[in-house]
């Protein structure tokens, strides 16, 4: 898991819940179908994240696309990011621009290579190919960033589908506004259970002179089945805030304010609150009224 935000959102590979015994209503007692429904949505929604990140880290560092702080100081060598998850000779960074790219207009193809196998250094292993595809400079409204998978795999999770990222704003890198769509997203484990997952998610970026200060402010929502072949959806109700400076601190990715409701097949809801603002690992679980808090690991 990384300890700082790189660019846009980053996401963390694996989550683990602890349930607080002694922090709300000590006879709340999450079923394991609810505990299941909510580390399924968590997971699933936290490995798209982990390679969108790396899909906007591989595209800041390439010049044409006016990558902003990052391409100044931000590359290894070639177009390797300065990130744990690039590190090493096992994984392989490749550009091929496209025949109708042009210099305010840029389009090409980024190829992360992880072959058979690359163990970060916080564990996670990866293995299988992410495709970028860049069109546009990315602070520019109307610029793309496309993300598909060729036989991707973390952690033995195999990860499919095409997530795309839009540039919304007018002409400001101040405040950028992304919308991401995420299409026949699916995660399958090794025993070949799986979860399915479709996004819509609107994401600015407040970025602050000092870059720890930055703060991503998300809204939307989310639908898909977990591995118990459960329907959810997923709706933002409360805009979803994370901070550079709390991923620093806390060495987990996860939002510090606002609210997320999952509502399960049948009807079953599951409200998840994520505080006021606090740089903490705490998130309040609510269903049928009752309440427990959950803390958040990434080991």
């Amino acid at each position: 898991m990384k300890t700082i935000f790189r660019n846009g959102l980053l996401a963390f590979a694996l989550i683990s819940l602890v349930f607080l015994s002694s922090c709300l209503d000590d006879k709340f007692e999450l079923s394991d179908r609810d505990s299941q429904n909510i580390e399924n949505e968590a997971v699933t929604d936290s490995y798209f994240e982990d390679a969108e990140d790396m899909s906007a880290l591989v595209v800041a560092v390439e010049p044409a696309t006016e990558g902003g702080r990052l391409a100044f100081n931000g590359k290894v060598e070639g177009t390797k990011p300065t990130d744990f998850r690039f590190e090493g000779n096992c994984v392989t960074v490749t550009l091929e621009m496209a025949a109708d790219t042009q210099p305010g207009n840029p389009h090409g193809y980024i190829t992360i290579n992880f072959g058979e196998g690359c163990t970060d250094a916080r564990g996670n292993v990866r293995k299988g190919i992410i495709r970028v595809e860049f069109k546009g400079k990315r602070f520019l409204s109307g610029s793309k960033i496309i993300t598909t998978f060729s036989d991707y795999y973390i952690n033995n999770i195999k990860i499919e589908g095409t997530r795309t990222v839009t540039n919304i704003t007018g002409s400001t890198t101040a405040a950028p506004k992304f919308q991401i769509e995420l299409e026949d997203g699916r995660a399958t484990w090794p025993d070949e259970t799986f979860a399915t997952r479709e996004g819509s998610h609107t994401r600015e970026w407040i970025r602050a002179t000092n870059p720890i200060n930055d703060q991503w402010q998300v809204t939307g929502s989310a639908t898909g089945s977990n591995r118990n072949g459960t329907l959810y959806q997923v709706e933002i109700s409360k805009t979803l805030v994370y901070k550079r400076s709390c991923a620093a601190s806390n060495r987990v990715f996860m939002a510090v304010e606002g609210t997320k409701v999952l509502t399960v097949d049948g009807g079953q809801v599951i409200t998840l609150d994520y505080g006021t603002g606090e740089c903490d690992r705490l998130v309040t679980i609510t269903i049928n009224g009752q309440s427990r808090s959950v803390l958040v690991r990434g080991e």
